[in-house]
């Protein structure tokens, strides 16, 4: 009898820290989603957001207790919603990490992949055979841990060129402890199916999933959320004007070296050269250099920077009917460039054309003169 009563209580405990932690998370995610659409909906990264807390929410609702006997239909609208949640925390870490971040068509076909496997073994469109069913689920999980990997791997590969600092200390903080919780969730997911089957996941693993997702909300909140002081004086303020960057007084010894190694002393040709190598050849501190590079000229991160010298010197390369013939890949390596695939990236970015395409464009210019 005590052992019943216990096993009660317990189970009481459990369905109360789960009902407490679930819709605390649920009723911020929305209301972040809600802000995210109402002063950002004209960024990328305010739209990504909006649908991530969304489809975070649905998950929480979608996994309520058995004891809460929710709806079905509300199971079901959750379960459809919830659906991209994976592939669109990878997407959003990728908008705030990578500049000039664009959706190309490869995104979009990791979302309906994940959406056609998960509603297909949901809703019994596939065969009854379970060796498919299996491997259907199994790809499923490798893509959404793939994805997360890749996400990790980019916040923690550009950090030491990034040079926001805002965005370097978010980059290690919270995209990786998002990445890391998304990880355990996953894998955890990925490690119930191989134990339990198709069985519902057990109350304690809702639990869990919930204490994972709610300090990494509410750090998400205190990030978004902002009550200006102003507002509680109920005036009006002028919004500041946004000024060019500009090199300060005291950085004018430091942006003149930094000026000469880079035009007279060639430093940009350097292969691997990062911002703490320029640091010390200029013999100045890391953190100065990072602000004058990022505020003083513009940068947000060093490969922006070098990219400046390395591609002027390329383009005049390429529009030299005395260099003609040298290969592209001579060009890309002896303008610092490690590779030729890095190289048509940074330029196609740049010029909106490849580098072949700019030559022979710039070539028959020359001839026509």
């Amino acid at each position: 009898m005590l052992d019943v009563s216990a096993n009660a209580g317990m189970a009481k405990d459990m369905l109360l820290w789960d009902v407490t932690f679930r819709f605390a998370t649920i009723t911020i995610l929305l209301l972040t989603a809600a802000l995210s659409i109402r002063d950002a909906r004209h960024l990328l990264q305010g739209r990504l957001a909006t649908a991530l807390c969304i489809c975070l929410a649905s998950m929480l609702a979608n996994t309520l207790p058995a004891a809460l006997d929710p709806p079905v239909a509300w199971q079901a609208i959750a379960w459809f919603v919830h659906i991209p949640n994976i592939g669109l925390l990878w997407l959003f870490g990728l908008s705030l990490m990578v500049d000039g971040f664009r959706l190309e068509p490869w995104h979009w076909a990791v979302l309906a992949a994940q959406f056609v496997m998960l509603s297909a073994l949901q809703y019994g469109l596939m065969t009854e055979n379970d060796l498919v069913i299996f491997w259907f689920v199994i790809i499923n999980r490798v893509i959404g841990l793939s994805v997360l990997a890749h996400l990790f791997w980019v916040s923690i590969k550009d950090y030491r060129d990034d040079l926001v600092e805002g965005r370097r200390s978010t980059r290690l903080w919270f995209m990786l402890a998002s990445s890391i919780a998304a990880l355990i969730i996953v894998g955890g997911e990925t490690l119930q199916y191989f134990i339990s089957g198709a069985a519902p996941d057990p109350e304690w693993f809702k639990i869990a999933r919930v204490l994972i997702i709610f300090p990494i909300t509410v750090f998400t909140a205190h990030w978004f959320l902002r009550v200006l002081p102003e507002q509680f004086l109920f005036e009006s303020v002028q919004p500041s004007v946004a000024l060019e960057p500009a090199v300060a007084p005291k950085d004018h010894a430091t942006h003149a070296r930094l000026v000469s190694a880079m035009e007279e002393g060639l430093l940009y040709r350097e292969h691997g050269l990062g911002i703490g190598d320029l640091a010390a050849k200029l013999s100045v501190p890391e953190h100065q250099l990072r602000a004058l590079i990022n505020k003083g000229l513009g940068y947000r991160n060093f490969a922006a920077f070098l990219n400046q010298y390395r591609l002027a010197e390329a383009k005049i390369a390429l529009a030299d009917p005395e260099q003609a013939r040298t290969p592209i890949l001579t060009i890309a390596i002896d303008v610092g460039y490690a590779s030729l695939a890095t190289f048509n990236r940074a330029f196609k970015s740049e010029e909106g054309v490849t580098p072949s395409a700019y030559r022979t464009e710039a070539l028959e210019a020359a001839v026509q003169s």
